[in-house]
């Protein structure tokens, strides 16, 4: 979703971005932040979703649909045998 899809949203809800900060206890230029892609806060865009009745892979998908990396276990197993 866009900023300005976000916005509308919330405001559908009955929501401004002073009253959502204040709801979950964080600064308003925190909730502005994470709605225009300024910051990255799992907490205010799962926040964010959960009031305008979507999953964050919906308001969010650049950060909850990218792929998983590689995790440090499979970088040493694929290591193994290999000369240093």
């Amino acid at each position: 979703m866009t900023p300005g899809q976000i916005k509308g949203a919330l405001s559908d809800n009955g929501y401004t971005q002073k009253s959502l900060a204040r709801e979950i206890r964080r600064s308003e230029n925190s909730v502005s932040r994470t709605i225009h892609r300024q910051m990255v806060s799992d907490y205010v865009m799962r926040a964010i979703a959960e009031r305008i009745g979507k999953p964050p892979q919906e308001v969010f998908p650049e950060y909850y649909l990218q792929p998983p990396k590689r995790s440090t276990s499979k970088v040493i197993k694929s290591r193994k045998g290999v000369p240093r």
